[in-house]
């Protein structure tokens, strides 16, 4: 329970959202850290409290369909939680998933750290296949307006 209590304070002092939606914000991060699945029917089993199965499910469908995620907020808040202060190797990569009949393709822009890449600008391309030069600018203008050059170390 400290964890969950721990998360949800760290959310409320960086993230300027309602509590119910920094609630169901700290379930669903806990059940995909506990799951490792973005399955919603699996994760809904992993979300603490008392509802049930269905209700957690219906919960999960409506906050992925209703909130818009404010991208320049997280990359704020993960930039801030790293405590990343001077500048940043950067990577920049595409993946290409296929869901059914449905290529989904992100341009993503990452901060390595660790040795690990957290994303924190990435861009839905509306087309199969590799990224153009006009795509690859636009993820690092964004980046520019949200951190600075002195961000940038590579």
């Amino acid at each position: 329970m400290t964890d969950i209590r721990s998360l949800e304070q760290t959310l409320i002092d960086n993230l300027p959202w309602n509590k119910a939606r920094i609630k169901c914000v700290t379930r669903f991060l806990l059940a995909l850290y506990a799951v490792r699945t973005v399955n919603l029917s699996i994760l809904a089993t992993a979300f603490s409290g008392h509802a049930k199965e269905e209700s957690n499910y219906k919960r999960l469908q409506r906050f992925l369909r209703e909130f818009e995620l404010p991208y320049a907020q997280l990359a704020q808040f993960v930039v801030k939680l790293l405590g990343l202060e001077g500048p940043s190797t950067l990577a920049l990569d595409r993946t290409n998933w296929k869901v059914g009949a449905v290529h989904i393709n992100i341009l993503m822009l990452s901060i390595v750290y660790r040795g690990v890449g957290f994303p924190v600008v990435w861009l839905v391309l509306p087309k199969a296949g590799n990224s153009d030069t006009t795509e690859r600018e636009t993820v690092i203008e964004i980046f520019l307006d949200l951190f600075g050059a002195p961000k940038i170390a590579c």
